[in-house]
C-alpha cells in the first residue's frame, strides 16, 4: 500500500482538543488505482481478506489487492461488463465468485478464475441490491435479487436455476444484507428480515421519512455484526437489531413467526450515515457525511466516526475529518464503507478515492506521544501520556526505543521547571547506560540543574561516567552551593574526577566569605593527592580562619 501522511487526509477531531490521541492512521490506495481513478469513478465496492472488489460509473468491476494492484482474473473479460453504472456488488466467503447488478437491468454471477458458475439474468428493469449466500459451504449455487420482489435463486446439480419468491416489497429492494438464514432488506418504507429456514418476514421495521427528500433518495446501510445482530444506518439513524427466539407458547398460540426482531439501541447521528461497521461490543464505526456546507455551498469533509452506544443513548468517541480527493463536489450516495473486522480495518470508498483506516497499534501510539512533545510548553497533562507511554512499552512492547520516550519525558519535566522529578526518572530509567546518561546530563547543565540531579548519578564501579561530568556537577556547587560542595568532596570517591582539576577550580574561584569550606575542601583534595604537606597547610588555615 502506498504510504500517505496522515495529515493529508486527517484533519483532526471535532469534539476533542486538538492534542487527543487518534483512533486511526490513514493510507491512501495507490499503485494501479490512480490509473483506474484517472479513467472511471467508482460507484459501489465489496471488500474480502484477499482483495478488493469495485465497480465504476462505466459499469466496469475491477479485482485489486489491499495495496491496490491488479489482479489477473476473468474480470477483464468485456463480457462481464455493464452497459451503466454498477449498483452493488457482493462476493461470496471463499472469495471466488461475485455477483454484480446494474440499472441496465441485468445480474452477473462471475467467477474470478474460472467460467463453470458463471450467470447472466436479464430482469428488464433496475436492479439495487444482489446478495450471494454467505455459507462458504453452499459454494455458489444460491443467491437472492431484489428488485419489486425479493427471489432467491438456487441452483441444482444439473445447474438450473430454480427461482423462489421470498416476500412481496413495498416500493422496490433498496438494499440487501444475508447472514446465516436470515436476510435483512430495505424498501421504500423500512426494513425487513425474513428468515429462510421457517420461510417467513419477521416484521417491518418502520423508518422515519426524512425532513429532506424520500427515504429511497438515501443509501440503507445494513449490516450483521453477528448471527443475531443487525446494524442500521440510514438517512441520519442508527438501530441496532436483536433477533432472538420467541417463547414456543407465544408463537403456537398466535401462529408468530419463530423469531422476533428487537430494536435495542436507536439514536441519531448530527450526519448523514454512509456506512457503518461494528467495532467492540459497544462500539461502532460511522463514516458520515456532514449535513452543513461550507460558505461556498459546496460539500464538507466527510468523517469518520466511532460511536459508543447503549440502550437508545449514543457517544461520540472521536470524529476524524478526512480529505478525500474531490470531497467538496459529492453527495451523501458516492460514499461507502466497507471493512475487514479481523484486522481493525475499515476501508472508506469515494468516487476517485479509497483510504483505508487502521485502528491504531502499540507503535503507533507511541509514535503519535513522542511527536507531540510539540505541545509540551501548553499542555498540562501530558505527563500522563509519557507515563502511558512508559507504561505501554513495559506491558506490550514495541519497536520504539524506551529511551526515545524517556529523554522525551524529562526534556518536558525540565522544561516545566519539574527538576527533582526530572532527576529521578533518570535514575528510574537509565539505570547502568553510562551513554544515556552523559547525553542526558547536558540537558541539566543547560538549566543549572547539576545540582539537582547529583544525588542520582551512578558512582559505583559498575556505571561510572566520565570524569569531566563529575567535574561540571562540582563545578555548579563550587558557583552557587559550597556547603554542597564539601559535601561532595566527602561523599564521593575521589578517583571520579580529577582532583588536581577541581583543586585549581577552587583556587581560581576563592571567595573569602566562604573561606573555611573552601579550605577544607582543599585539604581534603590535597590529601587524595596524597600531598600531605599541602593538606596540612590548609587545615592550619582553616583554624587560623576560624580564630
Amino acid at each position: 500500500m502506498a504510504n500517505a501522511s496522515p495529515t493529508s487526509l486527517y484533519s483532526g477531531t471535532n469534539n476533542q482538543e486538538e492534542d487527543a490521541e487518534p483512533k486511526f492512521k490513514y493510507q491512501r490506495l495507490a499503485n494501479d488505482m490512480k490509473n483506474i481513478l484517472n479513467a472511471d469513478v467508482i460507484t459501489c465496492a465489496a471488500v474480502h481478506l484477499k482483495f478488493l472488489i469495485f465497480g465504476t460509473f462505466r459499469g466496469r468491476v475491477y479485482l485489486v489487492d489491499h495495496q491496490g494492484n491488479l489482479v489477473n482474473s476473468n474480470l477483464r473479460n468485456s463480457e462481464r461488463n455493464h452497459q451503466i453504472a454498477v449498483n452493488n456488488v457482493d462476493v461470496d466467503a471463499r472469495g471466488e465468485c461475485m455477483a454484480t447488478c446494474s440499472d441496465d437491468g441485468k445480474v452477473n454471477i462471475t467467477g474470478f478464475f474460472n467460467c463453470d458458475n458463471n450467470i447472466n439474468l436479464i430482469f428488464g428493469k433496475f436492479i439495487k441490491a444482489v446478495a450471494l449466500d454467505p455459507d462458504p459451504r453452499a459454494g455458489h449455487r444460491r443467491f437472492i435479487v431484489g428488485h419489486d420482489k425479493l427471489v432467491l435463486y438456487e441452483r441444482n446439480l444439473l445447474k438450473n436455476l430454480r427461482s423462489t419468491e421470498l416476500c412481496s416489497v413495498e416500493g422496490n429492494v433498496l438494499s440487501i444484507s444475508w447472514h446465516g438464514s436470515l436476510v435483512a432488506w430495505a424498501s421504500h418504507i423500512g426494513v425487513r428480515v425474513y428468515h429462510l429456514k421457517d420461510k417467513r418476514s419477521l416484521g417491518l421495521i418502520k423508518w422515519e421519512v426524512p425532513s429532506q427528500g424520500r427515504l429511497e433518495n438515501y443509501h440503507c446501510h445494513l449490516r450483521w455484526s453477528n448471527e443475531f445482530t443487525l446494524l442500521i444506518g440510514w438517512v441520519d439513524t442508527i438501530r441496532i437489531c436483536e433477533i432472538s427466539k420467541r417463547k414456543s407458547v407465544e408463537t403456537s398460540a398466535n401462529n408468530y413467526p419463530g423469531y422476533v426482531v428487537d430494536p435495542v439501541s436507536t439514536f441519531q447521528t448530527t450526519f448523514y450515515i454512509c456506512g457503518l461497521a461494528p467495532l467492540t461490543a459497544k462500539q461502532l464505526v460511522v463514516l458520515g457525511y456532514r449535513k452543513e456546507r461550507s460558505t461556498s455551498f459546496k460539500a464538507l469533509r466527510p468523517v469518520l466516526c466511532v460511536i459508543e452506544y447503549n440502550v437508545n443513548k449514543s457517544e461520540e468517541v472521536c470524529t476524524d475529518s478526512l480529505t478525500l480527493r474531490g470531497f467538496e463536489e459529492y453527495t451523501v450516495n458516492d460514499y461507502s464503507l466497507g471493512s475487514i473486522i479481523e484486522e481493525n480495518r475499515f476501508y472508506i470508498v469515494a468516487p476517485k478515492d479509497i483510504v483505508v483506516a487502521s485502528l491504531i497499534e502499540n507503535d503507533d501510539r507511541l509514535e503519535w506521544l513522542i511527536k507531540h512533545r510539540a505541545l509540551l510548553f501548553i499542555s498540562f497533562n501530558l505527563n500522563s501520556k509519557f507515563e502511558e507511554a512508559i507504561e505501554l512499552l513495559a506491558t506490550h512492547g514495541g519497536s520504539v526505543p524506551v529511551h526515545s520516550i524517556t529523554r522525551l519525558y524529562i526534556s518536558h519535566l525540565l522544561a516545566l521547571k519539574q527538576y527533582e522529578d526530572a532527576a529521578k526518572l533518570c535514575l528510574r530509567m537509565l539505570g547502568k547506560n553510562k551513554v544515556l546518561w552523559e547525553e542526558e546530563i547536558f540537558k541539566f547543565v543547560k538549566c543549572q540543574q547539576l545540582r539537582t540531579v547529583s544525588a542520582y548519578l551512578p558512582t559505583s564501579d559498575e556505571c561510572q561516567l566520565d570524569p569531566h561530568v563529575y567535574e561540571m556537577v562540582l563545578y555548579e556547587f563550587l558557583k552557587f552551593d559550597v556547603s554542597g560542595f564539601l559535601n561532595l568532596i566527602k561523599e564521593w570517591p575521589s578517583h571520579l574526577y580529577d582532583g588536581l582539576a577541581v583543586i585549581n577550580a577552587i583556587h581560581d574561584n576563592f571567595r573569602k566569605q566562604h573561606a573555611d569550606h573552601l579550605l577544607e575542601s582543599l585539604a581534603l583534595l590535597y590529601s587524595y593527592q596524597g600531598d600531605f604537606e599541602s593538606a596540612l597547610r590548609m587545615y592550619l588555615k582553616t583554624r587560623m580562619s576560624f580564630n
